[in-house]
């Protein structure tokens, strides 16, 4: 769903002075592993660049930030793939505020 399209903000939140954005990922794991997660990168660099460029300020003009979290919802559990994909780039994240959290949706 949502990863066909790498540029968009699936949805944006705040939550205090923390901007929250979402990724609803419904693909299954099941096949194609590697382009999953190359879906998932451009994604998150999507969304790092609509950080970075403050691209928030069209929605939220008065809003200063301290932090930012991209909440992802898997349809279906995660691979381990994806995992040691986010230890590769955490320092980086820390460095610019920027927190990755995940889960699966309830139900699946």
């Amino acid at each position: 769903m949502s990863l066909n399209e790498p540029d968009k903000i699936d949805a944006a939140a705040v939550d205090g002075n923390e901007l929250v954005l979402l990724v609803v990922d419904s693909l299954s794991w099941n096949m194609y592993q590697k382009e999953h997660l190359k879906m998932l990168q451009d994604k998150y660099n999507s969304y790092i660049r609509y950080i970075d460029s403050k691209g928030y300020r069209e929605q939220f003009p008065n809003r200063v930030f301290d932090s930012f979290r991209i909440d992802t919802v898997f349809k279906y559990q995660y691979d381990n793939g994806f995992v040691k994909m986010l230890e590769q780039v955490k320092d980086k994240l820390k460095e610019k505020k920027i927190t990755i959290t995940y889960r699966v949706a309830e139900g699946e």
